[in-house]
């Protein structure tokens, strides 16, 4: 619990390092209070509205940052989550975009660009976040790198 409020206190310190430890148990807890927003959703509305809608939008930037800092401590520039996310929002566009032309022109069936788009953009997402599964699960870089300091080494927790 200790890792998840130090991220929630760093929110947009998007720089330094931050230890795989750090990173896993604050995915473990937003996973738990996600969660639980969920449930108290369903309960007070019956379908997920505002609790998940909060807790999400909450729990968004603290989840970026952290992200920075691990990708940080094994060596690998943040920008690479600015890429990822400039292109998945593109790719949604595009989506949206191609979805309305294929109801505006009263196509019975979904078009063959329309399935390309969705399927292609679909694999490039899920082999990136597999490179990501990788470098958050790998091992920081032992002692100070360009991003600071070890922070096994200069832990305060």
């Amino acid at each position: 619990m200790k890792w998840f409020l130090k991220c929630i206190r760093n929110y947009v310190n998007f720089s330094g390092r931050a230890r795989r430890r750090e990173y896993w148990n604050f995915v473990l807890f937003s996973a738990l209070l996600v969660i639980v927003a969920m449930i108290l959703d369903l309960i007070c509305f019956g379908r997920n509205s505002l609790f998940y809608g909060l807790a999400c939008l909450f729990l968004f930037l603290p989840h970026l940052s952290v992200m920075a800092r691990r990708l940080h401590d094994t060596g690998r520039s943040a920008k690479i989550l600015i890429w990822y996310y400039a292109v998945w929002f593109v790719w949604v566009i595009a989506l949206v975009l191609s979805g309305v032309s294929v109801v505006l022109n009263g196509a019975g069936s979904m078009s063959t660009g329309f399935l390309i788009l969705l399927g292609g953009g679909a694999l490039v997402f899920l082999i990136w976040s597999i490179f990501f599964l990788v470098w958050l699960c790998t091992a920081g870089t032992v002692g100070e790198n360009k991003y600071g300091p070890d922070p096994k080494q200069n832990e305060e927790l």
